[in-house]
Parts: structure tokens; C-alpha cells; sequence
């Protein structure tokens, strides 16, 4: 909102907005969010109009319609729409230039997902743009591997995937073109070579999700300026069956998403999907673990950091800073470690932290924050050896 532009959120799978146990979906927890936002804020705008929401489903809009009855407002009516999230989008968006746009894009599958149409929304004219995506990356590959006609079954990556309900349980390898719409999703046919080392025993099939994985990141790249990708558990303690996936071209966007994340990992573990809804983030990258559930040392993070500092030019925005290391290195630990670390390379005299205000109105003593807002900013400066 402090753009002065509407914001448009998108909720493209929206299930039933909540679930059977009577517990919100994120359909409520997005609406519950934008009244409490709407009554915070101390700008003057319509607020019926500031936050437009929408939500889509092919299954359960009549639920849908019931569930979210309450929360037409005072600060706007939700648009529920009957249908294909696919045949739906682009005519929702065509007038929405010069808008924020948010899309939460979760179809608890991969047919739903063609990256073309991802590509389109880059040249619709809006003031900012973010997705985040549900990229089921496991059940891609094992339905690359059918498709292809390679064993998988004595993998255990490519076990225990019925739990994810599927948007459309039509088997990719029923379709007419099989392989075509699996390059569609993926945005070109590098899968097929992973697939080809798969079969011949050059990676297993954790490599092989995670070199799919980067490759479907490098392709969003190619589109987006961020792509941050987190990966979801269906249990506590297990490897990642999934991930979601945060693409913006703003450093606020990737910035906030990666925070969010952030403060959220000493939340509890839950069931992921239940009556045709699930929750909106189940991720627990902890401090100094990678996003593949591997441990890395504080030491690693540190040279990362260096490594970083030297190729990033010599002056850089904290905002940016963060938002380009998670971009490139993704959440490998937490934003306090990493302003940890800030701070020992400045005692090293490898980089100078400069604070604007840099002294304190309050207790005029040199200001000490490492975090940026619309009167304060943190520059790191490298220092020449």
C-alpha cells in the first residue's frame, strides 16, 4: 500500500478456504490478514478498494463461497471464481496494469503449472509483480521417469508421494503428448538429460530433484530477477517432498518472503493437506542448515558471505545484500547470523557497515540497527585489501 497503488492478490487453488476441523486456509488467513492490515494503516485511502482479492477453484467454490461469507466488509468483497485457474488468470489480470499483483499459485500438482503462461504475466504492465508457486519437483521427476520409461520404483525419493492430492489425478503419461506438456511445466527439455544420468546411475533420485530443481529456478531466472526457493516437509524430520517457489523482481519482495520464512521456523510441523486445503507454509530451514536439510557450518555461511561481498561491488544496500545472497545461496541460515557476520567482517576492517541517520536521535550515541525502513538504510561497503 505505501506504493499508493491497489494490490491484487490471486489465490488460484484455493480448496475449500478452510479446513475440515473448522481451522483457517489460507483463503481466511489472507482475508483476516488484509482486514487487519486495513484497519492499521493510517493512510488515506478507500479501503474497499486498496486490497482486491480473489479466489479461484475448479472443486470446491461452492465451499468456498460459504466459508468466505463472513469477510465481505467493510474492506471489500472477495471474488470467488468457478473454475480453472489455467483458462482463468489472464482475463482476471488484463485490467489490472500499473496494479501490485500477488499470485499464490498451488495446485498440489504439476499439470496446472506451464511456464509460458509465467512468462506472460512478466509483460502484463503491472507496477510490481510476485508468485509463489507450489513446484512439485519429486512428482515431476517420477512422472519424467514414466514418461521415459525408466525404473524408479526401488527409489526411495520417489516413494510416499500419495499424500499430495492432485489438482487434476490425471497421470501425465495418459495425456497426448506427454513429453511435450513436461516441457511446457518445465520450460524446456533439460529434464531429459537428468533423467538419462538417473537411468544411468550417475545421480540418485535426491540428485536428481535437486539439479531439476536448480535448473527450473535458472529457467524462472531467465524471466525474474529473484527466485527464492524453500523446501517443504511433510513431516518433521523428513527430507523435502516439495518446494515453494518466491519469484519477484524487486529486492523488498524476495527481502520480505525470506524474512517471513524466517520468523516462522519454530512454528510446529503440520499435516499438510486436509479437505481440499493446506496450510501456507510448513518450512523449517533452521540456523545454519541448507535448504536440502544438510548441515553447513557457521564457517561456510561466513565465507559465502565474503565470497558475496567480493563480487557485489563496493558499495551495496543491506536490503539488496540479503535479498541476493538468499537468491544465490538460498535460506541457508537466518538473518541474524548473517548481520552477525556483517559486523565481524567490519571488526576485520574487510567491510564498513555505513547507518544513515548514524547517530541515534534518541540517545545520540552511533546508531547501531541493521535493518531498513523509509528513514533508515544500512549500507555495506567492501574495503579495498
Amino acid at each position: 500500500m505505501a506504493t499508493g497503488k491497489t494490490i491484487c492478490y490471486v489465490d488460484c487453488f484455493s480448496g475449500k478456504g478452510q479446513f475440515e476441523d473448522g481451522n483457517p486456509g489460507s483463503p481466511i488467513i489472507a482475508l483476516q490478514t488484509r482486514d487487519k492490515c486495513l484497519q492499521k494503516t493510517k493512510m488515506r485511502i478507500d479501503r474497499s478498494k486498496a486490497i482486491e482479492t480473489t479466489f479461484i477453484d475448479l472443486n470446491y467454490a461452492a465451499d468456498l463461497r460459504t466459508n468466505l461469507a463472513q469477510y465481505s466488509n467493510y474492506y471489500g468483497e472477495p471474488n470467488i471464481v468457478d473454475g480453472k485457474y489455467e483458462e482463468k488468470i489472464v482475463d482476471l489480470l488484463k485490467n489490472k496494469k500499473g496494479q501490485n499483483v500477488f499470485l499464490y499459485i498451488d495446485p498440489y500438482g504439476i499439470k496446472a503449472l506451464d511456464t509460458a503462461l509465467f512468462d506472460k504475466f512478466q509483460d502484463m504492465g503491472f507496477h510490481s509483480f510476485e508468485m509463489l508457486i507450489n513446484f512439485n519437483s519429486f512428482g515431476f521427476f517420477r512422472d519424467a521417469c514414466r514418461v521415459m520409461a525408466v525404473d524408479y520404483k526401488n527409489d526411495s525419493a520417489l516413494q510416499d508421494l500419495d499424500d499430495l492430492v492432485e489438482y487434476d489425478p490425471t497421470s501425465v503419461v495418459t495425456l497426448d503428448k506427454p513429453v511435450d506438456m513436461l516441457s511446457n511445466i518445465a520450460g524446456g527439455d533439460y529434464w531429459k538429460a537428468i533423467v538419462q544420468d538417473y537411468k544411468a546411475k550417475r545421480i540418485d533420485g535426491y540428485k536428481a530433484e535437486q539439479r531439476l530443481s536448480t535448473e527450473y529456478k535458472q529457467r524462472l531466472k531467465m524471466r525474474y530477477s529473484y527466485v527464492l526457493d524453500m523446501p517443504i516437509r511433510l513431516k518433521a524430520g523428513s527430507r523435502p517432498k516439495y518446494r515453494m517457489i518466491h519469484v519477484c523482481d524487486h529486492e523488498d519482495g524476495c527481502f520480505l518472503m525470506a524474512q517471513n520464512i524466517q520468523n516462522r521456523k519454530d512454528e510446529l510441523y503440520t499435516n499438510i493437506q486436509t479437505g481440499g486445503q493446506m496450510s501456507l507454509f510448513d518450512i523449517m530451514p533452521g540456523v545454519s542448515q541448507s535448504v536440502e536439510g544438510e548441515w553447513i557450518s557457521r564457517e561456510e555461511v561466513k565465507q559465502k558471505v565474503q565470497d558475496f561481498i567480493e563480487t557485489a561491488g563496493e558499495d551495496v544496500g543491506i536490503t539488496r545484500f540479503i535479498a541476493t545472497f538468499v537468491n544465490d545461496n538460498g535460506l541457508i541460515c537466518n538473518f541474524d547470523l548473517l548481520y552477525e557476520i556483517l559486523k565481524e567482517l567490519e571488526q576485520e576492517r574487510k567491510i564498513v557497515i555505513i547507518r544513515n541517520p548514524a547517530v541515534s536521535e534518541k540517545t545520540k550515541r552511533p546508531s547501531t540497527f541493521m535493518t531498513e525502513d523509509k528513514n533508515k538504510t544500512v549500507t555495506i561497503r567492501r574495503l579495498k585489501a
